[in-house]
Order: structure tokens, then sequence, then C-alpha cells
């Protein structure tokens, strides 16, 4: 297990590696990162890690703007001197909110807490991955394979493979064909996404479904979002949402 540890206090980053050696021996350590800057060059360079714990108050500044490029599954035990923050840290997947002096207790519960929810992560998904195996040739057959359009002359016949993309936007949802055309359908997103084969289209965010042959590459932006790259000539802007940065990654995978 890989723990990485946000502190500019050395007194209080010893603290916390004893007491992490005596409930996790095991475990490897990452850190100490003690400046916002060092801890978004690390989470814009690689992401593989198990738990954080942060200090919210770093040597330049708050912990929030390096955490906002953490993926949403990675849980973050909080420790610091103030309660102020307590609200905030929620939105940064906020497993425990911990008070210095550390009570040894406390976080020996929130290490436990965070490895139970690792385990059962890693339990549901390795279930999911072998019904998802079980059940995928059955299921091949069951999704759209083509759509029907109206046009001012009539209506057309769209084969999927033929989907630059898919868009919602003013409440309407179109699909951009890679011939440049475009074509207004009575559905949601949510329902074509239901109903489209998983391992070639994918929702991204709120607005878009992507084919992923049609993909060309990912970028990391440099406020910590991450954009997918269409091919062809002016591809939109894509930004994929932060809860499905993983799924997409091993979609593309």
């Amino acid at each position: 297990m890989k723990i990485l540890i946000l502190e500019d206090e050395i007194h209080h980053y010893h603290i916390l590696r004893h007491m992490i050696e005596e409930i996790m021996p095991s475990a490897l350590l990452i850190g100490p990162i003690p400046t916002v800057a060092e801890g978004r060059h690390f989470f814009l360079s690689q992401s593989d890690v198990d738990i954080i714990i942060a200090d919210i108050q770093l040597s330049d500044g708050l912990s929030f703007d390096a955490l906002s490029c953490v993926p949403d599954d990675i849980p973050v035990i909080f420790i610091t001197e103030s309660e102020s923050h307590a609200l905030k840290a929620f939105e940064y997947n906020s497993l425990s909110y911990l008070l210095k002096p550390i009570d040894k207790e406390q976080f020996h519960i929130a290490m436990k807490k965070a490895e139970r929810l690792l385990s059962c992560r890693k339990t549901n998904t390795e279930s999911s991955n072998k019904a998802n195996a079980v059940t995928t040739l059955a299921q091949n057959e069951d999704f759209r394979k083509r759509f029907i359009v109206k046009t001012v002359k009539g209506e057309k016949i769209i084969s999927v493979s033929g989907i630059r993309y898919i868009v919602s936007e003013q409440k309407n949802t179109y699909i951009k064909l890679l011939d440049d055309t475009s074509y207004p359908i009575n559905m949601s997103l949510e329902e074509l996404a239901s109903q489209l084969d998983p391992q070639q289209f994918m929702r991204v965010n709120r607005k878009f479904i992507v084919p992923l042959e049609q993909v060309a590459a990912t970028e990391r932006l440099s406020n910590g979002k991450k954009s997918l790259i269409l091919k062809g000539d002016t591809p939109p802007e894509i930004i994929i949402s932060r809860t499905r940065r993983n799924e997409v990654a091993e979609w593309i995978g």
C-alpha cells in the first residue's frame, strides 16, 4: 500500500510515520511533500497512491489547491490545527478530519477505515470484472447498431460506426457524424449511453458521449483538469469529469 503525506512540519511527519509503521509495517511512504506546488507537480505527473494524509496548511498555501488534481477514488485523511476547513475538506474525498496534536487511537481508526474502503473497492472491482466478462458476448447483441434520424427530406439511417461524438446542447441532443454533418435525436444522453456498447462508447461528462475509435489522446491542463482529444480537425473541447477519470483511463487502455 502506498501512502502519500503532505506535511510541512518535519516533527509531525515523524509522528505520522511512526504511527503508520505500527499499524501498517509493509506500507510504502511517499513524502513528506511540504508545499502546494510540489503536491500539484506530483499529482499531475502521477497518481499511483492508495491513501493521502494531508495537513491543510502547507508552507505556501492550502493543500486543497494540490488535491484538486487528485482522482476522486483516493481517500484523504486530513490532519490540521483548526476546525474551520472541515466542510471544505468533504469536497476533496475526505475520509477523516483529525486535529493536531494527533490522537493515536483516532488516527488508527481512520487508517483502518481507509484500509477497509480500499479492500471493498478492490473486491467490488474484481467481482464486476468477472461479471462483465461472463455477460459481454450476450450483451453485445443487445446494443444499438444504428439510429433513424429525421431530415428535411424524410428519415436517415445512421450506423453507430459513423458517429464522431454525441453532444447535449441547450437541452437538445445531437449526433455528430464523421462527415461533419449533425442531426438532432429525441433521446437524452442517459438513454443513449444505456443503449450503446460501453466497450465502444462512453459518456465522459455531462455533455458528451464519444466512441473509442475517435479518441486520439488525453491531455492534462494547467488547472488540474484533463481533456479528451478526438481525431480530425477542430475537435470540440471535452473535459473529462473528475468522477470518471479512472473509468475513462481504463476504457482507453
